[in-house]
């Protein structure tokens, strides 16, 4: 008789994809960033008290607005709202970060409204697939726990 495998369920597909989609819209806003010549920050605190204009313009006309440990970019697709993570990290997220970037397009990731995100996203970090960094920011574990889509 075979041993019998453990069943690991994925994450939430449609919270999966908005982090994913919110990732790479903000590793975008860094490329972008760089390329106007603003360096990438080896840590939060370093990018707080970078010397540039809070507000300012990238290439392709993309606006952007600097705050705190972060930075709000309005790219032609939407905007993506991001903080630096303690060091320099540009992979982190939260809750009103992610529902401000998909907005409106909530349903298309498969939630009916800001409140089942939030049910979705409390789910993910109990169940492990979401670390809290301490201060604002989670960040995707290797564990791949489940969340019911509703």
């Amino acid at each position: 008789m075979a041993a019998l495998q453990p069943v690991v369920e994925a994450m939430n597909p449609g919270l999966s994809r908005l982090i994913a989609d919110y990732q790479r819209a903000v590793r975008l806003a860094v490329t972008l960033l760089e390329q106007a010549g603003i360096a990438r920050p080896s840590s939060n605190g370093e990018w707080a008290f970078l010397g540039i204009p809070q507000r300012g313009e990238l290439p392709g006309n993309v606006r952007y607005f600097k705050h705190g440990y972060g930075c709000a970019v309005h790219l032609p697709a939407g905007t993506v709202d991001f903080d630096f993570g303690a060091n320099g990290e540009i992979d982190g997220f939260d809750l009103w970060r992610l529902a401000g970037f998909a907005n409106e397009r909530l349903p298309d990731y498969g939630f009916a409204d800001e409140a089942a995100l939030k049910e979705c996203f409390n789910r993910e970090v109990e169940a492990g697939s979401l670390r809290y960094s301490g201060y604002i920011l989670y960040y995707l574990t290797h564990r791949e726990p489940n969340c019911t889509q509703r």
